[in-house]
């Protein structure tokens, strides 16, 4: 079962940050490691602000005996711009 996540694990420590994370599946033929980098890489094509990411659980493919895809959920956090802040001010 995943552990609850606080903002400050995603480098949301500014006061009144607004902090949105979403859950994406990372994949690649070589390691854990660049599936990891690989959903980092393909949010940041579209997502700005990015903070921190929370590997929630990986998990591989194995063809005759070898592994040959890794997988991994990620949650993604990324600080939203504009619009008002836990305070309420613009």
């Amino acid at each position: 079962m995943p552990v609850p996540i606080q903002p400050t694990q995603f480098g949301a420590e500014q006061q009144g940050a607004i902090v949105k994370v979403l859950e994406l599946v990372g994949s690649s033929p070589s390691s854990f490691s660049d599936a990891v980098r690989n959903a980092v890489t393909r949010a940041s094509q579209t997502i700005r602000n990015i903070t921190g990411v929370d590997v929630v659980s990986s998990n591989a493919t194995v063809e005759n005996g070898q592994i040959t895809n890794y997988k991994v959920n990620v949650k993604i956090a990324f600080v939203l711009e504009g619009g008002a802040d836990a305070a309420g001010n613009v």
